[in-house]
């Protein structure tokens, strides 16, 4: 009886493609179901988009180190709080010293032909100070700011007036 069944089983694969055949016997030879087929096809993708989005993060963060790292701590000092701040260097020694006495000043600070050491907006004793052989300096309202270059008072400019000038050491 057996060897009925397995006959006519047989017979039937006479009739059907190797590929229908695979698909229609279970445990024949290496087959893999179209579903599960299609399984790892899906898991393929997720793990090689997974990889892609590792790849984007990672260069991101990357590219966020390397920006950081090119504006360098020395190269915007910190602004100074309060109105007499102790320092180890004198006034008198520094080549630029701005200190804002109004509400609030916009202050640009940079090196001709070169970097930009400051460019914001200053409140009410706030300071910034400055040791460079030459600085280009614009304020955004002159009144607002007492400007020493090389320890001299530079003279208030009028109210609301912007005040562009250059700061030479010595």
């Amino acid at each position: 009886m057996c060897s009925v069944t397995s006959r006519r089983a047989l017979d039937k694969l006479k009739y059907l493609t190797a590929r229908a055949a695979l698909t229609k016997l279970t445990g024949v030879g290496r087959h893999v179901s179209s579903e599960r087929r299609r399984s790892l096809r899906s898991r393929i993708f997720l793990a090689l988009l997974a990889i892609a989005v590792l790849i984007c993060v990672a260069a991101f963060a990357a590219y966020q180190i390397w920006d950081q790292s090119r504006t360098r701590p020395s190269d915007h000092p910190p602004v100074r709080h309060g109105r007499s701040t102790a320092s180890a260097v004198p006034v008198s020694a520094l080549t630029l010293t701005v200190t804002v006495t109004g509400p609030k000043c916009q202050v640009f600070v940079r090196v001709p032909g070169g970097d930009i050491l400051v460019n914001r907006s200053l409140v009410r004793g706030q300071s910034v100070r400055f040791d460079e052989r030459q600085l280009s300096v614009v304020l955004g309202d002159a009144s607002a700011a007492q400007v020493y270059v090389n320890g001299r008072l530079r003279p208030a400019g009028k109210a609301g007036q912007r005040a562009s000038f250059t700061a030479l050491k010595g």
